[in-house]
């Protein structure tokens, strides 16, 4: 055997480490090069040599290889992988300037952090994988990370990266949290009057829930305008649980079927909407304003609504102990919301619910006759 087909014929070593991997790729590739291929593949080429390959080893990264239309880099830091990858989406910013703005490359990014597996110059491995499907849900000119990967840039970079929840990934077996530099998707929908609020639109929707019978459904075509935890004592007394998850959205961008839902009102700027059949809460119609705070436990997948904020915590139970760094709110604190209070005639923080003794509308169960059983 030649020495030359001898070294081929050698298996590869094996190494495994811990790493954070960068998947890039060009957006509406086929698209330009279906515009011209030449021009493309050129400008792409420069846009690799000036604008990717110094940046990546300034920041001790590893080209693994060139794909075509995408790029795999392999990183120590998840904090140097993102900080490169912030330094490129801006350079290719001010990139290709003399090019008309819908033909520029522009690249979508996904970053993970993971254990991979070198095998020769490439790596593989289920790291190397979720980069890439973070990068295949991204928008151009956007970078999506992992929530480990968040976790160890949270404070050390200036941008901005916007919770989208846990988000179900092509061949992944478990929803993974996923975190974007773009702003939230908002939507726009024209809602029909009367109930129910149905619309046969082809437009897809953004989340569907609906109550615990099934009699009432309902679907959101937009991201929220907030998530958050409230504590106030309404929510407590209304829901029979702690706190209340909520997802603010505004009304336009909600549709319902099925039953008309049961009404009370718990306050004179809001509706609280339930289940006649199954008593499931649904939402809470924040008047005047146009928002529906919809409950996050009555969505098909509450995961994909992570909180964002703590409400009324004057009013939380000193053993609800969650640890986490989100704002938290006093209802006095609101400026819009105390304003309101003041306007209907009460206090910034709103009224006082009724007191057990004044909700107190029986003298206990009704007492049962004693039995007497055979034998």
């Amino acid at each position: 055997m030649e020495l030359f087909e001898y070294y081929v014929a050698m298996p590869q070593p094996m190494l495994r480490k811990l790493a954070a991997i960068v998947s890039a790729d060009v957006a509406g590739y086929s698209h330009l090069m279906e515009l011209d291929e030449a021009g493309t593949i050129s400008r792409l080429s420069e846009c690799f040599d000036n604008v990717f390959s110094p940046r990546v080893d300034s920041r001790n990264g590893r080209v693994v290889k060139f794909m075509g239309d995408g790029v795999l880099v392999e990183f120590a830091s998840a904090l140097d992988a993102v900080t490169c990858m912030l330094e490129i989406q801006c350079a290719l910013k001010g990139w290709e300037t003399n090019v008309e703005t819908a033909h520029r490359i522009e690249f979508r990014m996904g970053v993970n952090i993971g254990d991979i597996t070198i095998i020769g110059d490439d790596i593989f491995g289920d790291g190397v994988n979720q980069a890439a499907r973070l990068q295949e849900i991204s928008k151009p000119g956007e970078i999506c990370i992992s929530a480990a990967v968040h976790e160890q840039i949270k404070g050390k970079v200036e941008q901005i990266f916007h919770d989208l929840g846990h988000r179900r990934l092509k061949n992944m077996a478990e929803p993974v949290r996923v975190f974007s530099t773009g702003a939230k998707a908002t939507g726009e929908y024209e809602r029909p009057s009367g109930w129910p609020f149905f619309s046969a639109t082809t437009r897809k929707p953004v989340a569907a829930g609906g109550c615990l019978c099934g009699k009432i459904k309902y679907k959101v075509w937009s991201q929220p305008v907030t998530v958050g935890f409230c504590h106030c004592r309404h929510c407590q007394l209304a829901l029979g649980a702690p706190l209340n998850a909520w997802a603010i959205f505004e009304k336009q961008n909600v549709t319902f079927e099925g039953d008309p839902p049961g009404l009370y009102a718990s306050s004179q700027l809001s509706e609280r909407a339930f289940c006649k059949t199954c008593g499931s809460s649904i939402y809470t119609d924040v008047k005047e304003l146009g928002y529906f705070s919809i409950r996050v436990g009555t969505f098909d997948n509450p995961a994909d609504f992570p909180p964002e904020l703590h409400f009324g915590v004057e009013s939380q139970i000193p053993w609800v102990d969650i640890h986490d760094d989100l704002p938290r709110i006093r209802t006095e604190n609101d400026p819009q919301l105390s304003s309101r209070w003041v306007a209907a005639g009460e206090s910034k923080a709103g009224p006082t619910p009724p007191d057990a003794k004044k909700r107190k509308v029986f003298d206990g169960p009704p007492k049962l006759k004693k039995q007497s059983w055979p034998g």
